[in-house]
């Protein structure tokens, strides 16, 4: 996870911004990164794409639509069984959940701010 003070630095990057905002490691990124909007991407695509094992990226999509970054689609084979696909949700909304989690760790700052000042004054 990134902190603070990587986030901070003036050589952050987007990453680093995934990372601190929604408790993403190095290669959830990854797997983020290599998906688009527009088309799914099954496990064994994207386990190719990040030079990772299923089981590793299996993890990292679980964490990625917890966050709801991506979307899960499970679609039914004409002869039986189904797969599930992966997409990452548009740049627009993105920004939307990213000033959404500003807000949020805004807010309980400023409550903790709070708690500090009375807990100082015992």
């Amino acid at each position: 996870m990134g902190s603070f003070n990587q986030i901070l630095d003036e050589n952050a990057t987007c990453r680093d911004m995934f990372e601190y905002f929604f408790d993403l490691s190095p290669a959830d990124v990854a797997v983020l990164y290599s998906l688009d909007n527009e088309t799914g991407a099954t496990l064994d695509d994207i386990a190719l794409r990040v030079h990772k094992d299923r089981t590793t990226v299996f993890r990292s999509l679980q964490r990625l639509v917890g966050t709801g970054i991506v979307t899960k689609k499970k679609s039914i084979l004409e002869k039986g069984g189904y797969y599930y696909s992966y997409s990452r949700i548009s740049k627009a909304k993105i920004v939307e959940l990213i000033n959404n989690r500003e807000g949020e760790f805004h807010s309980v700052l400023q409550c903790l701010l709070k708690d500090m000042e009375s807990e100082f004054k015992k």
